[in-house]
């Protein structure tokens, strides 16, 4: 049982993807917008077109509307491509350092192990995320859901 002055533990999810590693960090961060459930996860609802990670230390993790408004999720705190990527989360809210997002990428027998582990989600703000008993949930759809499928898509699509 976690007392007042314990941080509850980081949120981490893992997933086994059937390609190498450059092109599972390729697909995660420069087809964000083709796998990630917009009309599920966005700030701006039906109005959300598209989302990007910029590829850099210090870029931004943002979502456009169709009117051309940007929301940032994020930012960019380690680009370490194809290994790692780490961003504060933060979507539509003031950054207040406290969430990030860290996503490995590792060689497997055929294939890359993708995990995600999410650092500060039980922080004020967050409840919308982390409702019933923690977000674990949410990245769970998300890359099993959305990012496998996606990938397994573009091995059926290159074949």
């Amino acid at each position: 049982m976690e007392t007042k002055n314990e941080k509850p533990a980081p949120i981490q999810q893992s997933v086994h993807v059937d390609c190498p590693v450059e092109d599972a960090f390729q697909i995660f961060t420069e087809r964000f917008a083709e796998w990630w459930p917009l009309a599920l996860y966005s700030v701006s609802g039906q109005e959300a077109e598209s989302c990007d990670i910029e590829p850099w230390t210090g870029g931004r993790v943002l979502e456009r509307t169709r009117s051309g408004e940007e929301h940032d999720w994020g930012s960019v705190t380690l680009w370490d491509p194809p290994r790692r990527l780490e961003f504060t989360w933060h979507p539509d809210l003031p950054d207040d350092g406290e969430q990030t997002v860290a996503v490995e990428f590792g060689a497997e027998a055929d294939g890359t192990r993708v995990t995600v582990t999410h650092y500060g989600w039980q922080t004020a703000g967050v409840a919308t995320c982390a409702w019933r008993g923690g977000a674990a949930p949410e990245w769970e759809s998300v890359l099993l859901l959305r990012f496998v499928s996606f990938v397994c898509e573009q091995i059926l699509i290159a074949a």
